[in-house]
């Protein structure tokens, strides 16, 4: 049972997993966001489709690995910004106000749009 369960859920694709995360969302304490645009300086972030997008930058979220004990997912991602492409890892996890993203050396709140 246990391995059958395991199978499926290592089957499912990226996007499908990346659901539990997805919505509109504005830096955590910041004040001057817009919630009306995604990706521009001073607009909202977000996660949708299977996809991280920031600031002027876009990532495909990959190969979700779930983390043990916590309700955290662990991705690589793929992405590009302003003409270059890059590969990075990244843990979404919710928080009381939307979800936390962190990276290497890094932890950003991101707080949900209503």
């Amino acid at each position: 049972m246990v391995l059958r369960i395991f199978v499926i859920a290592a089957t499912l694709p990226a996007a499908v997993l990346a659901q539990a995360y997805d919505g509109v969302y504005y830096p955590s304490g910041m004040s001057g966001w817009s919630c009306q645009t995604i990706g521009m300086d001073g607009g909202a972030v977000a996660i949708q489709d299977g996809q991280l997008m920031g600031v002027e930058n876009t990532c495909d979220l990959m190969n979700p690995v779930g983390v043990t004990g916590m309700e955290a997912t662990l991705y690589d991602m793929e992405c590009s910004a302003e003409g270059t492409t890059y590969t990075e890892r990244v843990m979404l996890m919710r928080s009381g106000e939307g979800v936390y993203v962190i990276r290497d050396g890094f932890v950003a709140e991101w707080s949900r749009c209503e």
